[in-house]
């Protein structure tokens, strides 16, 4: 397998190598305890191994997302917090972020002028690696003005990721204190609430983020950080935990977000949760077409990887998918795939040309077009 979806499938696999380094060294520093060591390492060496066999052509690429058995709760939740530690920690473009909002700034001009000097030197040396550097300069800002929101909320952050979490919640706490509408702690906050596991604190964070009049460049973060679908999947999972069925009514979770945890759900190779939180939000809205669409994908995805049989099912829920709402795009995308897999091709491509002539085509429909090459059903 070559080209751009070989490169992605490499680097996917690279880093859960890492992430299998990240892990000793979380168990040699006590963070982690032996059972979530385990199950956690188990899960990434089968998912590196996945991988490794579709880059070397040994399996086809949809078998890398499908995973045999049920994970345990445990192991779950570990996953999910491993994941939106590693993916926000060391990643935030502090450069972009720092000096953007000026909130706590003075009337003077030459303070501010000194503060934003400093403020900039501060996200460069944590650019650089030298945390230490970063805090002592937002000490001189914070010397400066006490209640400068921006420096409050950097030296928490850089305090949150060198380890010292206490400190870091205190500078997050008085940031919110002094400005609650400052988006930047409200994500912060939202990460930290993520890795203890409070998903019902991270919605909340998530919430005063969006009433904050964040910055695209903010939104943008949110967004490829995957932090809303971590969180809805968070409260799906404790929704599941309590042993009682998914109702979504009774846990607080509406259909938008029970509809981000269960693509996600997709995405890390969960279909058991994905299925019944689907079938929760079709519980409540027969003709939910994301719903119906995403039920049959991942239907087709377990299809694939060994149950053959289940094709059938997975076309009759794309089916009711496409009835249901014919503009839908993500329908067309999955009922294109299935076709070209049951070498129905003009079908596919019947499928393919009704996506192109919608006007949304999503961008992850047309990476996944383009990662599985399904233009080629029109070239016949």
């Amino acid at each position: 397998m070559t080209g751009p979806a070989s490169d992605r499938l490499v680097d996917e696999r690279d880093h859960l190598l890492r992430s299998l380094d990240d892990l000793d060294e979380e168990l040699h520093a006590g963070d982690i305890d032996r059972a979530d060591y385990d199950q956690l390492r188990d899960d990434y060496v089968a998912r590196a191994a996945a991988l490794t066999r579709v880059i070397d052509g040994a399996e086809s690429p949809d078998a890398a997302l499908v995973e045999p058995p049920s994970p345990t709760w445990r192991r779950r939740l570990g996953w999910l917090a491993v994941v939106s530690v590693v993916a926000v920690a060391g990643a935030w473009a502090m450069t972009e972020f720092s000096g953007a909002r000026g909130s706590g700034d003075t009337a003077s001009g030459e303070i501010r002028l000194s503060t934003t000097s400093l403020l900039a030197d501060a996200a460069a040396a944590f650019g650089r690696g030298e945390p230490d550097r970063a805090i002592e300069l937002y000490d001189e800002v914070l010397a400066l003005q006490p209640t400068n929101v921006e420096a409050l909320t950097y030296r928490g952050w850089v305090r949150y990721q060198t380890g010292d979490r206490p400190a870091a919640s205190v500078d997050f706490d008085e940031a919110v204190s002094f400005d609650p509408l400052y988006p930047d702690v409200r994500v912060f906050r939202a990460v930290a609430a993520l890795d203890r596991g409070d998903f019902d604190g991270a919605a909340g964070e998530l919430d005063a983020f969006d009433a904050a009049d964040p910055t695209p460049v903010a939104r943008q973060l949110v967004e490829q950080r995957q932090l809303r679908e971590r969180t809805a999947a968070g409260r799906v999972l404790d929704a599941l935990d309590a042993g009682s069925g998914l109702d979504l009514a009774a846990a607080d979770i509406d259909i938008d977000e029970a509809q981000l945890a269960a693509e996600l759900f997709v995405q890390l190779a969960q279909p058991g949760d994905a299925l019944t939180t689907f079938d929760a939000i079709l519980a409540v809205d027969p003709a939910h077409a994301p719903a119906l669409a995403w039920r049959g994908w991942t239907l087709a995805l377990t299809a694939e990887a060994g149950a053959p049989e289940l094709f059938d099912d997975a076309e009759e829920w794309l089916d009711r998918a496409v009835e249901a709402d014919p503009g839908y795009p993500d329908a067309r995308v999955f009922r294109a795939f299935l076709y070209r897999r049951l070498d129905r091709r003009d079908e596919s491509a019947v499928e393919l040309r009704a996506f192109d002539e919608l006007a949304t085509q999503p961008a992850d429909m047309l990476a996944l077009i383009e990662r599985f090459d399904l233009r080629e059903v029109l070239d016949q």
